[in-house]
């Protein structure tokens, strides 16, 4: 169903569709290990959790990421991913045969018996769904006491964002095609995204019976950069990757003052039961 230019609203739609294109990381490791400093950051939270419920755990890919950082087999770690998108949750279980991963409705969970897991974790979920207190409420039951669960999503305020999903369907297929390879984009069309607020998923949180440890923030402008760098890979210069670890830098101070804060790209909020 399509009712906005360039953009698939049904989520369900669009997510299995997109479990069925190659996805790859081509941008530089300076790049890939900076946007993915907040979700790197989170996965230590989980660190004495050995059952871990995914909460739209897509084909897998916050698993690839979290992989890197943990042995699973020896730390006897069970990860159960659920997804609104049952193609995508299928592409999850061939590359993680030893983990279990559901499709489910409804922001319910049936095959989880309750304060049944360690630990819990989304990853840029909230901007593609409704119902954020259902599934809050949900994830709770779910846990064990003191079970520790975070999230990690988009914002709503960052102006280069904005701008980018604004112009995006207007661009030529050439461009389009960059993103294909690494980013949400399908056939030349991306994912309705939803509002999302940090105050109001805080509060959500807390509603829920969550108690909140840690809140923070990450990017300003990497996003712009990594755009430019799909058209112009100058980080294959050492020149170049030290500026942009340089702009990084100056980045995550800038980071540090509620102002900016409110520009974040991304933002990140570790809890308990």
């Amino acid at each position: 169903m399509m009712s906005k230019v360039g953009v698939i609203t049904n989520q369900e739609e669009f997510f299995n569709r997109n479990s069925k294109t190659s996805k790859q990381f081509f941008l530089s490791q300076v790049f890939y290990d900076y946007i993915n400093r907040e979700q790197i950051l989170c996965f230590a939270s989980l660190e004495g959790a050995r059952t871990i419920l995914e909460y739209g755990c897509g084909t897998g890919m916050s698993i690839d990421l979290y992989s890197k950082y943990r042995n699973f087999k020896q730390d006897g770690v069970q990860i159960i991913g659920v997804d609104i998108a049952k193609d995508a949750t299928k592409e999850a279980q061939k590359k993680y045969p030893d983990f279990k991963f559901y499709k489910i409705d409804n922001n319910k969970i049936p095959q989880l018996e309750d304060s049944s897991m360690d630990g819990a974790y989304m990853v840029h979920v909230l901007h593609h769904a409704k119902g954020h207190q259902q599934i809050f409420d949900e994830i709770f039951r779910k846990l064990k006491p003191e079970g520790v669960f975070f999230l990690n999503d988009l914002t709503s305020n960052n102006p280069f964002v904005k701008l980018g999903r604004l112009v995006f369907a207007f661009v030529p297929k050439f461009i389009k095609s960059k993103f294909s390879k690494d980013d949400l984009v399908v056939d030349g069309k991306i994912p309705e995204k939803y509002k999302v607020g940090v105050e109001k998923v805080l509060t959500q949180l807390k509603k829920s019976g969550f108690k909140v440890e840690k809140v923070g923030f990450g990017h300003l402008f990497c996003f712009l950069i990594a755009w430019f760098e799909k058209f112009v890979p100058l980080s294959k210069f050492s020149p170049i990757r030290w500026l942009y670890k340089a702009l990084m830098s100056f980045e995550s101070y800038l980071l540090n003052f509620r102002i900016f804060q409110k520009r974040a790209e991304v933002f990140y909020v570790i809890c308990k039961k």
